[in-house]
């Protein structure tokens, strides 16, 4: 069974080596910032401002700066410094920010985890949803389980549809005949948002396959945690409680 804690705190020497995300990993390519937003409806745009803080594996900061911005910095980790601001979406008359940090990390694991952050309808800025973006989990022989999102504002600004692939590849050695094993899902959900509070989830999906319902178990716990206090952070010991390690596992 994969030790998510200790690929999480893996050693100073494997952390030094920042090639866990393969080719195409690092995507949506990083958004440039300043960059003036608008946070709440009908309000004068405020400057969204992103870097990293000093220190060792130091967390990505996103902030806004002048006048009526709120003063809330967020911050998300990142091992590698892949952390990024990659996305500004129109909901409810407003900018929702994309920010993407990375989760899960180690020999043949990379995990990125995307946060939507705006300011709701009582003027108080937090992360408004948690969702993996994309996750690999690979083993020896090509074998590996594969996870990636879509997110897409809704028409009417209410909310976000999610549209998730998973795949799962057997081993490749030694041969066999017609290939290695190969299974596939998609499933689609929808996140509403009022305006105010963090997005909400629709109940887990009753009799979903394996792969759904470790996705909608971690998010079943994200969406109780987001709503019970404005987020603006996701702290390390939160990643086992929340499950966000945990939307994925080995054949």
């Amino acid at each position: 069974m994969l030790n998510r804690r200790a690929l999480l705190f893996a050693c100073p020497a494997l952390l030094a080596t920042p090639a866990l995300a393969q080719e195409g990993e690092r995507q949506p390519a990083p958004l440039a910032t300043p960059r003036p937003v608008r946070l709440r409806p009908g309000a004068d745009p405020v400057m969204l401002e992103s870097g990293f803080d000093d220190g060792d594996r130091p967390p990505l900061v996103v902030r806004f700066a002048g006048p009526g911005a709120p003063q809330a910095a967020f911050r998300f980790p990142s091992w590698y410094g892949y952390a990024r601001v990659f996305a500004i979406r129109p909901m409810r008359g407003r900018d929702i920010v994309f920010v993407a940090f990375e989760g899960n990390t180690g020999t043949g694991t990379y995990q990125e985890i995307q946060a939507a952050i705006g300011q709701d309808d009582d003027g108080i800025a937090r992360i408004l949803a948690l969702e993996t973006l994309h996750y690999r989990l690979t083993g020896p022989c090509d074998s590996g389980t594969w996870l990636s999102i879509r997110a897409t504002p809704l028409a009417d600004g209410g909310g976000l549809r999610l549209d998730q692939f998973w795949r799962r590849q057997g081993e490749t050695c030694p041969p066999r005949p017609g290939g290695p094993a190969r299974s596939r899902a998609e499933w689609g959900t929808t996140l509403a948002w009022s305006g105010r509070g963090a997005m909400r989830a629709p109940p887990p999906a009753p009799g979903a396959p394996p792969a759904r319902r470790l996705v909608e178990a971690s998010r079943a716990k994200v969406m109780t945690w987001l709503a019970a206090a404005p987020r603006t952070e996701v702290p390390r010991d939160d990643f086992e409680t929340l499950g966000l390690m945990q939307t994925m596992d080995y054949a």
